[in-house]
């Protein structure tokens, strides 16, 4: 009993990652031959991963999708072996070939196997037995779901035979391409991603009710996933409009000596929703569409753009410890508004900072066009005499 259980699991999980359909029902080269080859094979597999014999412990659902992907198998050879079996037979005999190898692109295009680093007198040949081959799948366009792959794997089978590589480097060029990378995306090495895919991604989906009026969502992988609801809500319940600076903040509460931490707040509010002003603006409004702003900026050293607005370079040897030292500057300005100015003074890398009385840190009126874009967001979604969210721009 034992020992079927396990067989039966360990079925399940290679039905579920074969890489066709004929993988899935273990087809013997050069098959199929009858459709009766293929029930056989099916009512044999079928009797070790039907749902009513999942064991108690495995993962939910398990033989259910297997035993959903194996008929799906059995029905899809049925109708190809119908439409034509032979070539049904070449769709299983390109897929049977590594593409990424030389040798097992020359065997499938039947030319020289034994070039392996001058490979462009074969390459006329190749072509021509690509188009051939390609020309033989024809017939299963409409019923085989595996006639794209087949398609690009002799396509792919071309492009690794002209490919150069020295002949020192040639196996571990292949069995980069062959056995892939750890990543789900590539950019400008379509061989670490083709002809199939490297990271096979399930997303999973859930959905809540939002209460009425304005709330947070907080997305959090790594350390700050350790975080407690509390921690979360306590930590920034002051950054109602500022998903940055909360962001940042959960980070920086999550354990230093986690691998990673990662936060992502997104603020929702239903439309509508007017700030009232903190207190009534002492001066008057400037020219239509502007607005007036003061800010504090944190350079570092990182900052490769000569900034003429700037009084000194900062003293941050990175972007992190510049946000870090704006979200506690941005922490202290909310527990008192009344120190921005002093703040400023002591904190701020630009020249504005220099300026006297009320004008410290002060940027004048400002049309859209005058500034960075993530700047001017900001600076045109706040309403008058509040306070905005840490903002990162090209300066600091």
């Amino acid at each position: 009993l034992l020992y079927n259980t396990v067989e039966g699991l360990d079925e399940a999980s290679r039905i579920l990652s074969a890489q066709h359909l004929f993988e899935v029902l273990q087809i013997e080269p050069g098959g199929p031959s009858d459709e009766k080859q293929i029930r056989t094979a099916y009512r044999k597999l079928a009797l070790r991963v039907h749902p009513d014999k999942q064991p108690e412990g495995a993962p939910p659902n398990l033989f259910k999708w297997a035993f959903s992907r194996l008929e799906e198998a059995k029905e899809k050879l049925e109708a190809m072996l119908a439409e034509d079996s032979e070539s049904c037979r070449e769709v299983h005999k390109v897929l049977r070939f590594d593409v990424h190898r030389r040798e097992g692109a020359a065997a499938l295009l039947g030319v020289d196997a034994t070039a392996q680093t001058e490979t462009a007198h074969l390459m006329p040949d190749a072509e021509k037995a690509c188009r051939f081959q390609i020309k033989k799948l024809e017939k299963m366009v409409q019923v085989c779901p595996e006639y794209d792959r087949a398609v690009a794997a002799c396509r792919e089978a071309v492009e690794t035979l002209r490919r150069g590589c020295t002949e020192e480097g040639l196996p571990r060029y292949e069995a980069l391409l062959t056995h892939g990378m750890s990543a789900s995306r590539t950019m400008g090495a379509r061989d670490l991603r083709f002809p199939r895919p490297v990271v096979l991604m399930k997303p999973e989906t859930s959905h809540l009710l939002m209460p009425k009026g304005r709330c947070r969502l907080a997305l959090l992988c790594g350390s700050t996933a350790a975080l407690s609801d509390e921690q979360l809500v306590a930590s920034t319940a002051k950054f109602v409009r500022q998903p940055k600076a909360s962001a940042l903040r959960w980070c920086l509460d999550a354990s230093p000596s986690a691998a990673c931490s990662s936060a992502v707040c997104i603020t929702l509010e239903p439309a509508g929703i007017v700030e009232p002003p903190a207190k009534r603006a002492k001066t008057t409004g400037g020219p239509e569409g502007t607005v007036r702003v003061r800010h504090i900026l944190f350079r570092h050293q990182q900052l490769k753009q000569v900034d003429q607005m700037a009084r000194r370079e900062g003293s941050a040897k990175h972007a992190l410890e510049a946000e870090a030292a704006a979200l506690g500057a941005l922490e202290k300005i909310f527990q008192d508004p009344n120190q921005f100015l002093k703040l400023c003074r002591e904190l701020s890398d630009c020249s504005s900072a220099s300026q006297p009385g009320m004008l410290t840190g002060d940027l004048g009126w400002l049309a859209r066009g005058q500034q960075e874009q993530a700047f001017e967001e900001c600076c045109f979604s706040l309403t008058p005499n509040s306070i905005g969210d840490l903002v990162v721009t090209s300066r600091g």
